[in-house]
């Protein structure tokens, strides 16, 4: 069986931002799209993506993000009691926020690899990961 992939926040506001490291993105969406692959996303991943959209571009391209997201070829998977308990050991031992610790905890329980651009998923170990590239901090 192939590993699944599990697309972060992060990496669809990757997408939507055409921010460096969306051909990644765009290849397992498009591989998912033959049925070639299998890609997740939480929902609690909905919250931070229109959260951060709306913020930044408003309503009206927040929800139209929203309506492209929900035509993507991913499944979204809502956090067990289980991945919230797992999530809650994670962010206490890694200082995580409550929605990147959920996430780890889903994409670990999934056996998925995580696609983000957050350092403080990376202390996690056992979470198959691959990082996209980081935003540049000014200065």
């Amino acid at each position: 069986m192939k590993t699944p992939t599990w697309l972060d926040s992060s990496a669809i506001l990757t997408l939507l931002c055409a921010e460096p490291g969306t051909e990644i993105v765009r290849d397992c969406l498009e591989r998912a799209e033959r049925k070639s692959h299998t890609v997740l996303i939480s929902t609690l991943s909905l919250t931070e993506i229109v959260s951060s959209i709306a913020r930044v571009h408003g309503e009206e391209v927040a929800r139209e993000d929203i309506r492209l997201i929900n035509e993507m070829p991913v499944q979204f998977l809502s956090p067990t009691a289980e991945d919230c308990a797992i999530a809650g050991w994670l962010r206490a031992k890694h200082k995580l926020s409550t929605a990147d610790a959920i996430i780890a905890a889903q994409a670990m329980s999934a056996k998925a690899e995580l696609i983000h651009k957050d350092p403080e998923l990376e202390s996690i170990p056992n979470l198959k990961q691959l990082k996209l590239p980081y935003k540049k901090t000014r200065h």
